[in-house]
């Protein structure tokens, strides 16, 4: 009777450890069509003659969607873009799904005449000088180690933190560290590192000119100043920063005025801002 327990345990745990070995199937599902995605690309000319405003809208459950417009990008599912300038405009759109990742075929926005009144606000002003003209800003820290506005060329706070330092949440994530570069120089080391332009001539383009990330050099591309979200978007060029070698494609305007601006960047691994603090030149 024992023996045949014994047997009997012995094909149960066989059989167990066999189930048990069997290969899991991790796959993804299958990718679809992009004739199955609807993100639509809408120009109304009723708000614009020269069909300077679009609204970018996704239709399509179960995806998220990637716009880039050109002069920017965004991931909201229904989002309104404004040109202020006239030109050939083309809106890229990809659909992020479980499967991958599905690109769309891309649409040229044609804008027929410039409407100036989307650049017009303060913020736009300081940044860049406005319509026409241009504006260079280079980071708080020189080669000798001076400092002119703020005490480091880089501060810190929580990832809530918004406008003037204020916080966007009751209650939020929004301490700040303002340390001084003279007492902490582990930060960066005491160099020129070069400028970022932002214009208004014909668009807005910004020229950044690095001297301290592993990829140096100029650079020319897009920005995109949101004046109520106060965020600015970088296309096609990386923020001039201090080395840390940042992919940062956004960042959050902390301050901007007509001397000095900080935008605070995302932190790759931690919920907190990079805030970087730049002068003009």
């Amino acid at each position: 009777m024992k023996l045949v327990k014994y047997i009997t345990l012995l094909i149960f745990v066989a059989g167990f450890t066999v189930l048990s070995c069997k290969k899991k199937d991790y796959s993804l599902p299958g990718v679809p069509d992009k004739s199955q995605i609807d993100m639509q690309v809408k120009q109304d000319f009723t708000v614009d003659p020269g069909g300077n405003t679009i609204y970018l809208i996704n239709n399509t459950d179960n995806i998220e969607p990637y716009w880039n417009y050109a002069t920017g990008t965004s991931t909201r599912r229904v989002d309104t873009v404004h040109y202020a300038f006239k030109g050939d405009y083309i809106v890229r759109r990809t659909a992020v799904t479980k499967g991958g990742l599905v690109e769309l075929d891309s649409m040229i926005i044609h804008v027929t005449k410039d409407n100036l009144n989307y650049v017009s606000d303060p913020l736009w002003l300081m940044l860049s000088g406005g319509p026409g003209n241009e504006k260079t800003w280079r980071l708080d820290l020189d080669a000798n180690g001076v400092t002119t506005v703020f005490d480091s060329p880089q501060y810190f706070g929580g990832d809530e933190l918004g406008f003037n330092a204020s916080c966007t949440k009751t209650g939020g994530n929004c301490w700040t560290w303002f340390p001084k570069w003279k007492d902490n120089q582990w930060l960066c080391k005491a160099a020129d590192y070069g400028t970022m332009t932002f214009n208004l001539k014909g668009g807005p383009f910004v020229i950044v000119n690095q001297k301290a990330i592993t990829n140096s050099g100029t650079f020319s591309g897009t920005y995109y100043l949101d004046k109520d979200a106060k965020t600015i978007t970088f296309t096609g060029v990386t923020p001039l920063n201090i080395g840390n070698d940042q992919v940062w494609t956004k960042g959050t305007l902390i301050s901007l005025t007509d001397n000095s601006m900080q935008i605070g960047f995302h932190h790759p691994s931690k919920p907190e801002f990079e805030i970087l603090n730049y002068i003009v030149k």
